[in-house]
């Protein structure tokens, strides 16, 4: 559920610009990728969740608790946010807008906005700056300086790919230790039942269930150390996206539509960043909760 939300909540950041000059989200995706919370034990993810009981007492778990319903609800909020502006400006037509632009794409728009900055340099004029009353040599400094911002924060993608696929094969190949059943209880003559008591079968269980505790806690261990090995890695690449979107204000008084779809673009490679480390620890923090909650419910059991 809560990878499907975060999904949703990306495409914000796919929309076209091409007809109302979208801009990127004014955010800084690190600031989310450092508040996802980390599994570790089984005890605390579930003790962080949000639980309900039945009628019988039995246990469940609603959701992971309140700090990764924020994180999922501020993505909501951003998507909404972009899907508001779409129609504010009458751009209804999101079936048909162009698709963001390739790595070639974005290439070739740098090279071009290089060579408009120089040629105007060369010509000792700029149209942008004499419609803003600028100096030539100043709005070429400005755009030639963002141009290169670009570069680098293309430059960051490929290796912060390369680290998210990473982290995501090696967490796929981290295993749990199998643990067995102990021995079934003895059937006991009771009246005109033979079978195991409620009290065997409750130790039983809790027995069981400690010792998948252990199994998972070791489990989670090494996940966990895999995410603190890579997330500072992802983020020393978000970082160099997340400088060129402030550098850039955001957008804010940028009216070169190439311009604009590049930070939009480069924003949501950054955000894949965010997701993916949230996906892995939303997803392994579940299997801890769930594993915690097992014990919890044999232990609730009642023999009368």
């Amino acid at each position: 559920m809560y990878i499907l939300r975060i999904c949703f909540a990306v495409s914000f950041l796919s929309v076209s610009i091409a007809g109302n000059a979208q801009k990127p989200a004014n955010i800084q995706i690190n600031s989310f990728i450092s508040r996802v919370p980390l599994p570790e034990k089984s005890e605390p993810c579930y003790g962080s969740c949000t639980t309900t009981k039945d009628a019988d007492g039995r246990i469940s778990i609603k959701d992971n608790g309140p700090v990764f319903n924020d994180l999922t609800e501020q993505l909501e909020k951003l998507n909404k946010a972009a899907m508001d502006d779409m129609r504010n400006s009458g751009n209804t037509a999101m079936s048909t807008a162009p698709s963001a632009p390739t790595a070639e794409q974005i290439a070739e728009m740098q090279q071009q906005a290089m060579q408009r900055a120089q040629q105007a340099m060369q010509n000792g004029t700029n149209p942008a700056a004499a419609q803003s009353g600028n100096h030539p040599a100043k709005a070429y400094t400005t755009n030639v300086a963002l141009m290169q911002e670009i570069g680098k924060a293309q430059s960051a993608i490929m290796p912060m790919n390369q680290l998210i696929n990473e982290l995501s094969a090696k967490v796929g190949q981290v295993t749990m230790e199998e643990v067995k059943a102990g021995p079934n209880c003895p059937e006991v003559q009771q009246g005109g039942y033979a079978g195991p008591t409620c009290q065997c079968t409750r130790e039983r269980a809790i027995t069981y269930e400690s010792r998948c505790i252990a199994a998972r806690d070791g489990y989670l261990g090494k996940v966990n150390a895999l995410l603190h090995q890579y997330i500072p890695q992802i983020q020393d690449q978000v970082a160099i996206i997340d400088k060129l979107e402030s550098d850039a204000k955001f957008g804010e008084g940028l009216t070169d539509r190439a311009t604009l779809q590049m930070l939009v673009s480069l924003q949501r490679e950054a955000l894949n960043g965010f997701t993916s480390v949230l996906s892995i620890a939303n997803g392994k923090w579940s299997d801890g909760a769930n594993q915690y909650l097992r014990l919890v419910n044999a232990k609730n059991q009642q023999c009368h």
